[in-house]
């Protein structure tokens, strides 16, 4: 298994001396919500798809879950059926490392949530959790170590804290005893931090990750923090790589009072507009049902703000998913990884998104409605294309070249990817 590198960049990861892009599909709940047969199956499809990485939650995420008839618990019970932290429960950690082999083996980088907020004391998670899920403080470095023995060997991304804002006081200490074990007992471990979409790092964990993970969050009223965090993290001083790792998923309710659910397109319009501004290390994906491996007759927890999830078998076939693995195609095919996010767009608002290389020989563009998009750059004899994002075709723009030139809007309805370079 090749470990990932840095890129002298220092803003994405290598591969095998290659561009590595970080497609992840999130599926947190893969430990307690699938059997083996199952997850094979998942893993075919998911990998046909062109995803190369996938996110987990080692632990149950107590609070917001689809919870099956019956599950193999963690750690070992008290007497009163209360989960004892300090002892792992060996039938469910044999488990989970033979669901990490099969996805090592069919090609995933696996992406281990070590600690969710909801096993953090005075937390939003852990007091809205159905079960006393909050860690004692002593408890958390030997867990962390059990974790980091059992999986190193599969070389995972290990993230440290799920969907932390560092709202309670108890955070830090924990956070910080799990990570200080993670690398004692792995010192070269890939690391990171999940955080809430009003989530921040304070030091020293802005210096002690590998690479910054921001969510934009499934809030419709602040659909821009897609862009406003990848803007963000990328101004950190730290020059690392920048993920947004859980954009709004696929069927997902929008948290709107109208009851509706994020599509196709707006899930495609934020991942573009993450990896546009800054954030061009990759993406994660999720399907509303897949995530929680959710199956009709599970009590799903986060039902009144997320809405019912679908099947997690029909979920899996969302077109969603392929447009996710188009955005990589595209990514890798035209080596977006060696641009940067550019002022050269002078129309479109902060929706659309332009990137440039440092030479000015190649500039790439993002509009998520058709319109006339002018560039601060003179496009006369240089090579214009496009490619429709929903239909996954290529087009070749009218241009109307100048100090400022236009490219003018295209006849479709739909999100667009504009490739202009010369030689």
């Amino acid at each position: 298994m090749a470990r990932l590198t840095r890129a002298p960049t220092g803003d994405h990861f290598l591969k095998d001396g290659k561009a590595f892009f970080y497609l992840a599909d999130t599926v947190w709940a893969t430990f307690s919500n699938v059997d083996y047969d199952e997850w094979a199956r998942y893993l075919a499809v998911r990998r046909r798809q062109g995803f190369t990485a996938l996110q987990i939650s080692i632990l149950p995420i107590t609070h917001d879950r689809s919870v099956p008839p019956s599950e193999i618990p963690p750690f070992e019970l008290h007497p009163d059926g209360r989960w004892d932290f300090a002892r792992p429960n060996p039938a469910y950690f044999d488990r989970a490392e033979r669901m990490v082999g099969m996805a090592v083996e069919a090609g995933f980088l696996p992406v281990l949530t070590v600690l969710w907020c909801s096993y953090v004391p005075d937390t939003r998670c852990s007091r809205g959790s159905p079960i006393a899920s909050a860690m004692a403080l002593a408890n958390v470095a030997p867990y962390a170590r059990h974790v980091t023995e059992r999986f190193r060997r599969f070389e995972p991304v290990m993230v440290i804290s799920g969907d932390t804002r560092f709202e309670s006081e108890m955070e830090a200490p924990y956070y910080g005893a799990a990570l200080d074990a993670v690398r004692a007992v792995w010192p070269e471990a890939t690391i990171s931090m999940h955080l809430h979409p009003e989530g921040d790092l304070p030091p020293p964990f802005d210096t002690a990750v590998d690479f910054y993970s921001f969510q934009s969050g499934h809030h419709v009223a602040h659909a821009d923090r897609a862009w406003r965090l990848a803007e963000k993290f990328r101004a950190y001083p730290k020059p690392i790589p920048v993920l947004n790792s859980e954009p709004c998923y696929e069927g997902h309710g929008r948290i709107a009072p109208d009851g509706s659910r994020w599509s196709r397109a707006e899930v495609r319009r934020a991942a573009w507009q993450s990896l546009m501004s800054g954030a061009k290390m990759g993406v994660a994906y999720g399907a509303h049902g897949v995530w929680s491996f959710h199956r009709r007759g599970f009590d799903f927890l986060a039902r009144a703000r997320s809405l019912e999830p679908f099947d997690w078998e029909d979920a899996l076939q969302l077109p969603g998913a392929v447009d996710m693995g188009f955005a990589r195609h595209l990514f890798e095919t035209h080596a977006l990884f060696a641009l940067d996010p550019t002022g050269l767009l002078t129309t479109g608002g902060p929706e659309a998104r332009a990137m440039a290389s440092a030479d000015g020989r190649r500039i790439a563009v993002y509009c998520p409605a058709p319109t006339d998009l002018v560039l601060a750059a003179d496009l006369a004899g240089w090579r214009v294309t496009a490619i429709d994002l929903e239909a996954r075709a290529a087009f070749w723009p009218e241009v109307l070249p100048g100090a400022a030139s236009t490219i003018l809007q295209p006849a479709l309805n739909a999100d667009y990817l504009v490739l202009a370079e010369r030689d």
